[in-house]
């Protein structure tokens, strides 16, 4: 496993903890069950056909620099003509701060935040029978308090 496919694990299994989450991540032994999802999460940055087929088309979200008409329509959708591959972030050498959030056994909500504060990227992967699969992605947005958007998507 890679350097940052244990990063991966380690920031759920935390994250796990402090919402509430199973008691055994605490201990070590919850993290077998992140295991599927990190290798899910380390092959859908590097392989496009892999990330195309586990997105599920239309995809809910947002595009980048959204307007205020687009936020309140609610009908924005990405297409596969529209999507942009997405490849692994360097969480070493950017102003990003990288949060996963486990919601249940099925759900990651990832957030990657300008250190600013002002600027957000918002992602939803849900484990669907036995494959993960991204099923919201709003892409770089203001979020400023009072100024921005919401970019969660209903989360």
């Amino acid at each position: 496993m890679t350097k940052y496919g244990l990063f991966v694990i380690l920031l759920l299994a935390v994250a796990a903890c402090k919402g509430g989450g199973k008691q055994e991540a605490a201990s070590g032994e919850g993290l077998e069950e992140w295991k599927d999802f990190t290798t899910f999460y380390e092959r859908f940055h590097q392989d496009s056909a892999y990330q195309m087929a586990h997105i599920i088309f239309p995809l809910e979200g947002l595009p980048q620099s959204a307007d205020s008409a687009t936020v309140a329509s609610g009908t924005f959708r990405w297409t596969p003509e529209t999507w942009t591959i997405q490849h692994s972030f360097n969480l070493q050498s950017n102003d990003f701060d990288h949060q996963l959030r486990p919601i249940g056994d099925d759900v990651v909500v990832e957030k990657l935040i300008h250190r600013s504060g002002d600027l957000a990227i918002v992602r939803r992967f849900a484990r669907l029978g036995d494959e993960w699969y991204l099923i919201y992605y709003a892409g770089l947005n203001n979020i400023r308090q009072g100024e921005g958007i919401n970019i969660d998507g209903g989360f």
